[in-house]
């Protein structure tokens, strides 16, 4: 309660009037709705996979036996440990080549100066509104010229190639700009006692982007698992399929129909995400805040 002088509120804010408060319950309300069509699917999925009573079919009933049948199935019927190594591999790998080169892009392009600069950088930011399935065939086109030279490439290759070029572009620009605001000052008191623009590159500005490099680094772990059409298009052999794309026989193939199955494998798939999470979580507080004191 707010002591009232001479009928003025001794606050900084202002009551709220009428149509305020009928704004706030309104947005309440939306984001209360929101939360509800994304939290019910989610939990129908979890219930889904853990019931007994689910057979091919989801059927949302109120029957309910705990079951691990469902899981049985995903590990013992089809090749869901394969699925999952294909993936981690292409992810991992994704996420290495792409801080490879992100690190270094992003460092060039906030601290030095050269020809053509602006227009790479217009170019990139182009290059990021062309949808990634626009390029298929070219792709095609690529495996065949590549495995031609070294028959050694394979298609999931190809798909790491992809992940990885695709996500250089955009995470550039993000590197470039939160690069932009750490000061130059650093890396001049860096310079005069004696360390080489590699050294500013290692010791001061890589610990300092630590946290947008964890970001990156999470984002392209995260792509391999998500994406369905690319893996689905390029990769043509089921014991060669990602998460997404194995999974997805279960639901638009009457011969390996199992819905139920499919849940638990959606269920299993947030696992390594999670733990990703956890793992860069760490980095992403800390990483700001270690880079200084070294700088």
């Amino acid at each position: 309660m707010f002591k009232k002088k001479n009928d003025l509120y001794l606050s900084d804010k202002q009551p709220l009037t009428v149509t305020g408060k009928i704004g706030i319950g309104l947005s309440y309300l939306a984001l209360l709705l929101w939360a509800v069509a994304i939290l019910w699917p989610l939990f129908q999925m979890v219930v889904s996979a853990f019931n007994g009573f689910q057979v091919q079919y989801l059927i949302l009933n109120r029957d309910f036996e705990f079951s691990l049948k469902h899981f049985k199935y995903l590990f013992e019927e089809t090749l869901y440990l394969k699925w999952v190594s294909n993936t981690i591999f292409i992810a991992i790998s994704t996420a290495v080549l792409s801080l490879a080169m992100v690190s270094f892009t992003g460092f060039a392009y906030s601290r030095y100066r050269f020809k053509g600069r602006k227009a790479s950088l217009m170019a990139i930011m182009l290059i990021q509104t062309i949808p990634t399935f626009a390029g298929i065939t070219a792709y095609f086109t690529m495996h065949s010229i590549i495995s031609s030279v070294i028959p050694a490439f394979s298609r999931q290759m190809m798909l790491i190639l992809i992940y990885s070029a695709g996500g250089i572009a955009g995470n550039t620009f993000i590197l470039k700009g939160y690069l932009d605001s750490i000061s130059t000052e650093l890396d001049d008191a860096a310079k005069i006692d004696g360390c080489s623009s590699m050294k500013v590159y290692r010791l001061i500005i890589m610990p300092v982007a630590r946290p947008m490099l964890a970001i990156i680094a999470l984002w392209s772990f995260i792509g391999p698992f998500m994406d369905y059409l690319l893996p689905r298009v390029l990769l043509t052999k089921p014991e060669s399929y990602t998460l997404a794309a194995g999974l997805f026989t279960l639901i638009n193939d009457f011969r390996t129909l199992n819905q139920p199955a499919f849940a638990a494998g959606g269920l299993l798939t947030a696992i390594p995400i999670v733990l990703m999470f956890i793992l860069l979580q760490k980095q992403l507080v800390s990483g700001l805040s270690k880079g200084s004191v070294k700088g």
